[in-house]
């Protein structure tokens, strides 16, 4: 018998997974004359543009995935287990796992006329097989072909139930553009980029980019936004755009945001930040010394997380758990035995620690390691991320009260990524992604699947480089599964190792950052209707979010 977890499409979408907003078009959402006002959105700082609209690249511009390039379905941890059907109808699983054929949807067009197709489909999960580093979720794919126009086999060389969300997510590029690439990821793609999706590129500068709407888009009537504008920001004169209304959904960092933002329009002028991962020091593994878990444990014991939150982020995010599941997104993940479990900052214990695991202090006050080494690390952090060299700073007064010494070493953006990825630090701040799952959370933190190969020292996730046989074989039995319980009984092994091993030093939730005006545009998500992540950046969010905007009445 096949199993099969097939998802129903019904005229728009679903009317289970989207409530479509009516249409408005009061006075602040339309000009005088009636035009609709531009959303005006800022998703990443930076002094210019620089042109790249390539879905797989490292550094694409906000927009080019959900509102130029789609993805199949739609996962989001927002409404876990619920994949909104998107450019495919329909999913279907064989019995093992290791085979899905895709329904796509009828009377899809590229924005250039062409037909969308499951030639495109199936050309885009090849590409996966010969240019691994356009398989950005790691996917297992053997195989893809399309047996129709409207129906593609993915076939996978493991269990791959696990995977069903990073599948319906994957984003669709057509095969006759991409065919003729050497590089895929080195495509800057940056004239008229050809995608589904229900935006296109009207105009770009260094200063300023334009997104319109794409009028033959194959569900144009549910799209009311007409124009997406992106402004070049720098952190200071993103402070100022804000406060000055120009603004109608913004992420990042904000510095006192009820006093710069909120305050000056409560009505209309408001913040939500969900947890969107934990921020975390990554303790390097490769370097023996971390190997000792009591080390490990002293540290944690030795980091004041209340203080961080209050101070650093402002009350903005509450103290990681120690499982690392972000609150409330993974609340019905969480292990019963671990639900009342928070992080204590105990000095003492920290010092009782070390001092019975032989960490004795030296002349200079800095512990030393019974091989003679001294517990005194770089901290890698990028310098332009000012909540990040508040929490440093932090932690570096922290940890001297147990005799330990941290440096913290603001570095380039740029740098820090090659140091992060390549392994080249002791110790580092690193975010870990909410993911789709509590399962893609944990793989990034744990799974051994991100280990370096022989030809290159480079990872894409789990930092700290932290192997564990345990944590293999409880995301092994997750991803082999389908059952329910026996996908957490793995979760709740996996919060166990996390909660005992410590492979990171878990500190705060990582926000995800999202400030909007409903001044102009209304029907963002929100804590009393939380249907996607609000921040700009966040896709496949930003493709839900950009079907409920309605002109402000």
């Amino acid at each position: 018998m096949r199993t099969t977890r097939t998802i129903r499409y019904t005229a728009g979408l679903a009317a289970a997974s989207l409530v479509l907003a009516g249409c408005g078009g009061g006075d602040n959402g339309a000009a005088g004359d009636g035009e609709v006002q531009p959303l005006t959105i800022h998703a990443n700082d930076g002094n210019t543009h620089q042109a790249n609209f390539n879905p797989f690249a490292s550094a694409f511009l906000a927009g080019t995935r959900g509102f130029i390039y789609e993805p199949l379905l739609i996962s989001t941890p927002m409404q876990p287990g619920e994949p909104i059907p998107w450019l495919a109808e329909s999913l279907e699983w064989n019995d093992e796992g290791t085979e899905v054929t895709l329904t796509l949807r009828e009377g899809v067009q590229w924005n250039d006329g062409e037909d969308f197709d499951a030639e495109d489909v199936a050309f885009t999960f090849n590409m996966m097989i010969e240019h691994p580093s356009t398989n950005l979720s790691a996917l297992p794919v053997e195989s893809a072909e399309a047996t129709d126009d409207h129906t593609a086999v993915i076939s996978f060389s493991e269990t791959a139930f696990a995977d069903e969300a990073a599948i319906g997510n994957t984003v669709i590029v057509p095969e006759h553009i991409w065919a003729d690439l050497d590089e895929p990821t080195e495509f800057v793609n940056e004239e008229d980029p050809v995608g589904t999706g229900p935006f296109e590129l009207d105009q770009l500068s260094d200063q300023l980019y334009i997104l319109a709407k794409n009028e033959d888009y194959w569900d144009a009537d549910d799209i009311e936004v007409q124009e997406i504008h992106y402004p070049a920001l720098t952190g200071e004169t993103l402070t100022t755009t804000l406060a000055a209304g120009d603004l109608d959904w913004s992420g990042g960092f904000i510095s006192n945001i009820e006093d710069v933002f909120i305050n000056q329009d409560p009505e209309n002028r408001h913040n939500w930040y969900p947890g969107g991962g934990q921020i975390t020091v990554a303790m390097n593994h490769e370097e023996e010394i971390f190997e000792d878990v009591e080390l490990r444990e002293a540290l944690s014991a030795g980091i004041d997380r209340e203080q961080i939150s209050e101070v650093a982020m402002q009350g903005y995010t509450p103290p990681s758990h120690p499982t690392g599941l972000p609150l409330p997104t993974y609340d019905d993940a969480m292990a019963s035995e671990f639900e009342e479990l928070a992080y204590e900052y105990d000095p003492d214990l920290a010092n009782e620690i070390l001092d019975e695991a032989g960490y004795e202090e030296g002349s200079d006050g800095i512990r030393v390691a019974p091989d003679g080494t001294p517990l005194s690390w770089e901290l890698a952090i990028p310098s332009d991320w000012p909540d990040w060299v508040d929490i440093s700073q932090l932690l570096e007064e922290q940890l001297a009260e147990i005799g330990i010494a941290v440096d913290p070493q603001g570095i380039s953006h740029e740098a820090y990524i090659e140091a992060r990825n390549n392994g080249n630090f002791e110790l580092t701040m690193a975010a870990i992604p909410v993911g789709l799952t509590p399962y893609d959370l944990y793989s990034q933190m744990m799974s051994s699947e991100y280990a370096p190969d022989d030809d290159s020292d480079a990872v894409n996730a789990n930092f700290g480089r932290f192997y564990s046989d345990e944590a293999d074989e409880a995301l092994a039995q997750f991803r082999n599964t389908e059952d329910d319980e026996e996908q957490q009984e793995a979760l709740e092994e996996l919060q166990r190792i996390a909660v005992e091993e410590i492979p990171y030093l878990g500190l705060v939730q990582a926000p995800n950052w999202f400030n909007y005006s409903t001044e102009r545009w209304e029907g963002f998500p929100n804590e009393d209707d939380p249907y996607a992540l609000g921040a700009p950046f966040q896709s496949p969010d930003n493709a839900l979010t950009i079907r409920e905007l309605t002109p402000a009445e």
